[in-house]
């Protein structure tokens, strides 16, 4: 029996809507948190990380990846708008291993960048090590 439903968007898309689950787990910045059912209502900052969505015996679990944003927990609804977010069947293990060397070689070229671009090639670093690590599970 599920207990509440989650949805996931993004600027661009609504990446997943009313997926049935049972508990929750959450990356936010002061850690993850796990939501059960009853769950009291809050407001959390996501962090980089694994969504994992357990939908118990009646419908798969699923995980997401997610960069930045925020969680928000009403009652049976759980809402997580992130800046960026993929679920693990999307993901290329190609593409992102690319893209960490891409921004892992901006980072290490010697080149002055500004503190915006490193903050920039670092996130992307940061996602494409949770894209690969996401598809191997």
């Amino acid at each position: 029996m599920n207990y509440f439903t989650v949805d996931l968007l993004t600027p661009e898309k609504v990446v997943a809507k009313d997926i049935p689950a049972e508990s929750l787990l959450i990356p936010t910045v002061r850690g993850q948190i796990n939501i059960l059912p009853h769950h009291t209502h809050l407001i959390n900052r996501l962090s980089t990380g694994v969504l994992s969505i357990f939908g118990g015996a009646d419908d798969p679990d699923r995980h997401f990846s997610v960069t930045y944003g925020i969680c928000k927990v009403l009652e049976d609804k759980v809402i997580i708008m992130s800046h960026t977010s993929e679920e693990k069947s999307e993901i290329s293990a190609d593409r992102a291993e690319q893209a960490l060397e891409t921004a892992e070689r901006r980072l290490n070229s010697g080149e002055a960048l500004s503190d915006s671009e490193i903050e920039k090639f670092q996130r992307k670093a940061e996602r494409a090590r949770l894209r690969i690590q996401l598809s191997k599970q």
